[in-house]
């Protein structure tokens, strides 16, 4: 069944399934001084979740047949939004 779909799309719906739930997360579980909010908790774990993730395909770019390209392109797009937005927030 998971072949349907292209690479290209598992990963575009790895992150907005991630962010909308990391968003659901911020709004359910609230934080207070002491202890994280769950969506700022999911949003640190995404750092290194999309870091290992994006290696997975530059490993594959470099070493495999199939071109990976757009999916790197497709990370580092996300990336630069999530930061343009984080510091949109922040002042």
């Amino acid at each position: 069944m998971l072949t349907k779909f292209s690479k290209e799309n598992i990963l575009l719906g790895f992150y907005v399934i991630y962010i909308l739930i990391a968003g659901l997360m911020f709004e359910l579980f609230p934080g207070n001084e002491k202890q994280p909010n769950g969506g700022v908790l999911m949003l640190y774990l995404f750092i290194p979740i999309s870091i290992v993730y994006f290696m997975f395909h530059l490993i594959r770019q470099l070493f495999g047949k199939i071109d990976h390209t757009k999916c790197m392109l497709i990370h580092g797009a996300v990336w630069a939004s999530i930061l343009i937005i984080l510091t949109v927030f922040k002042s």
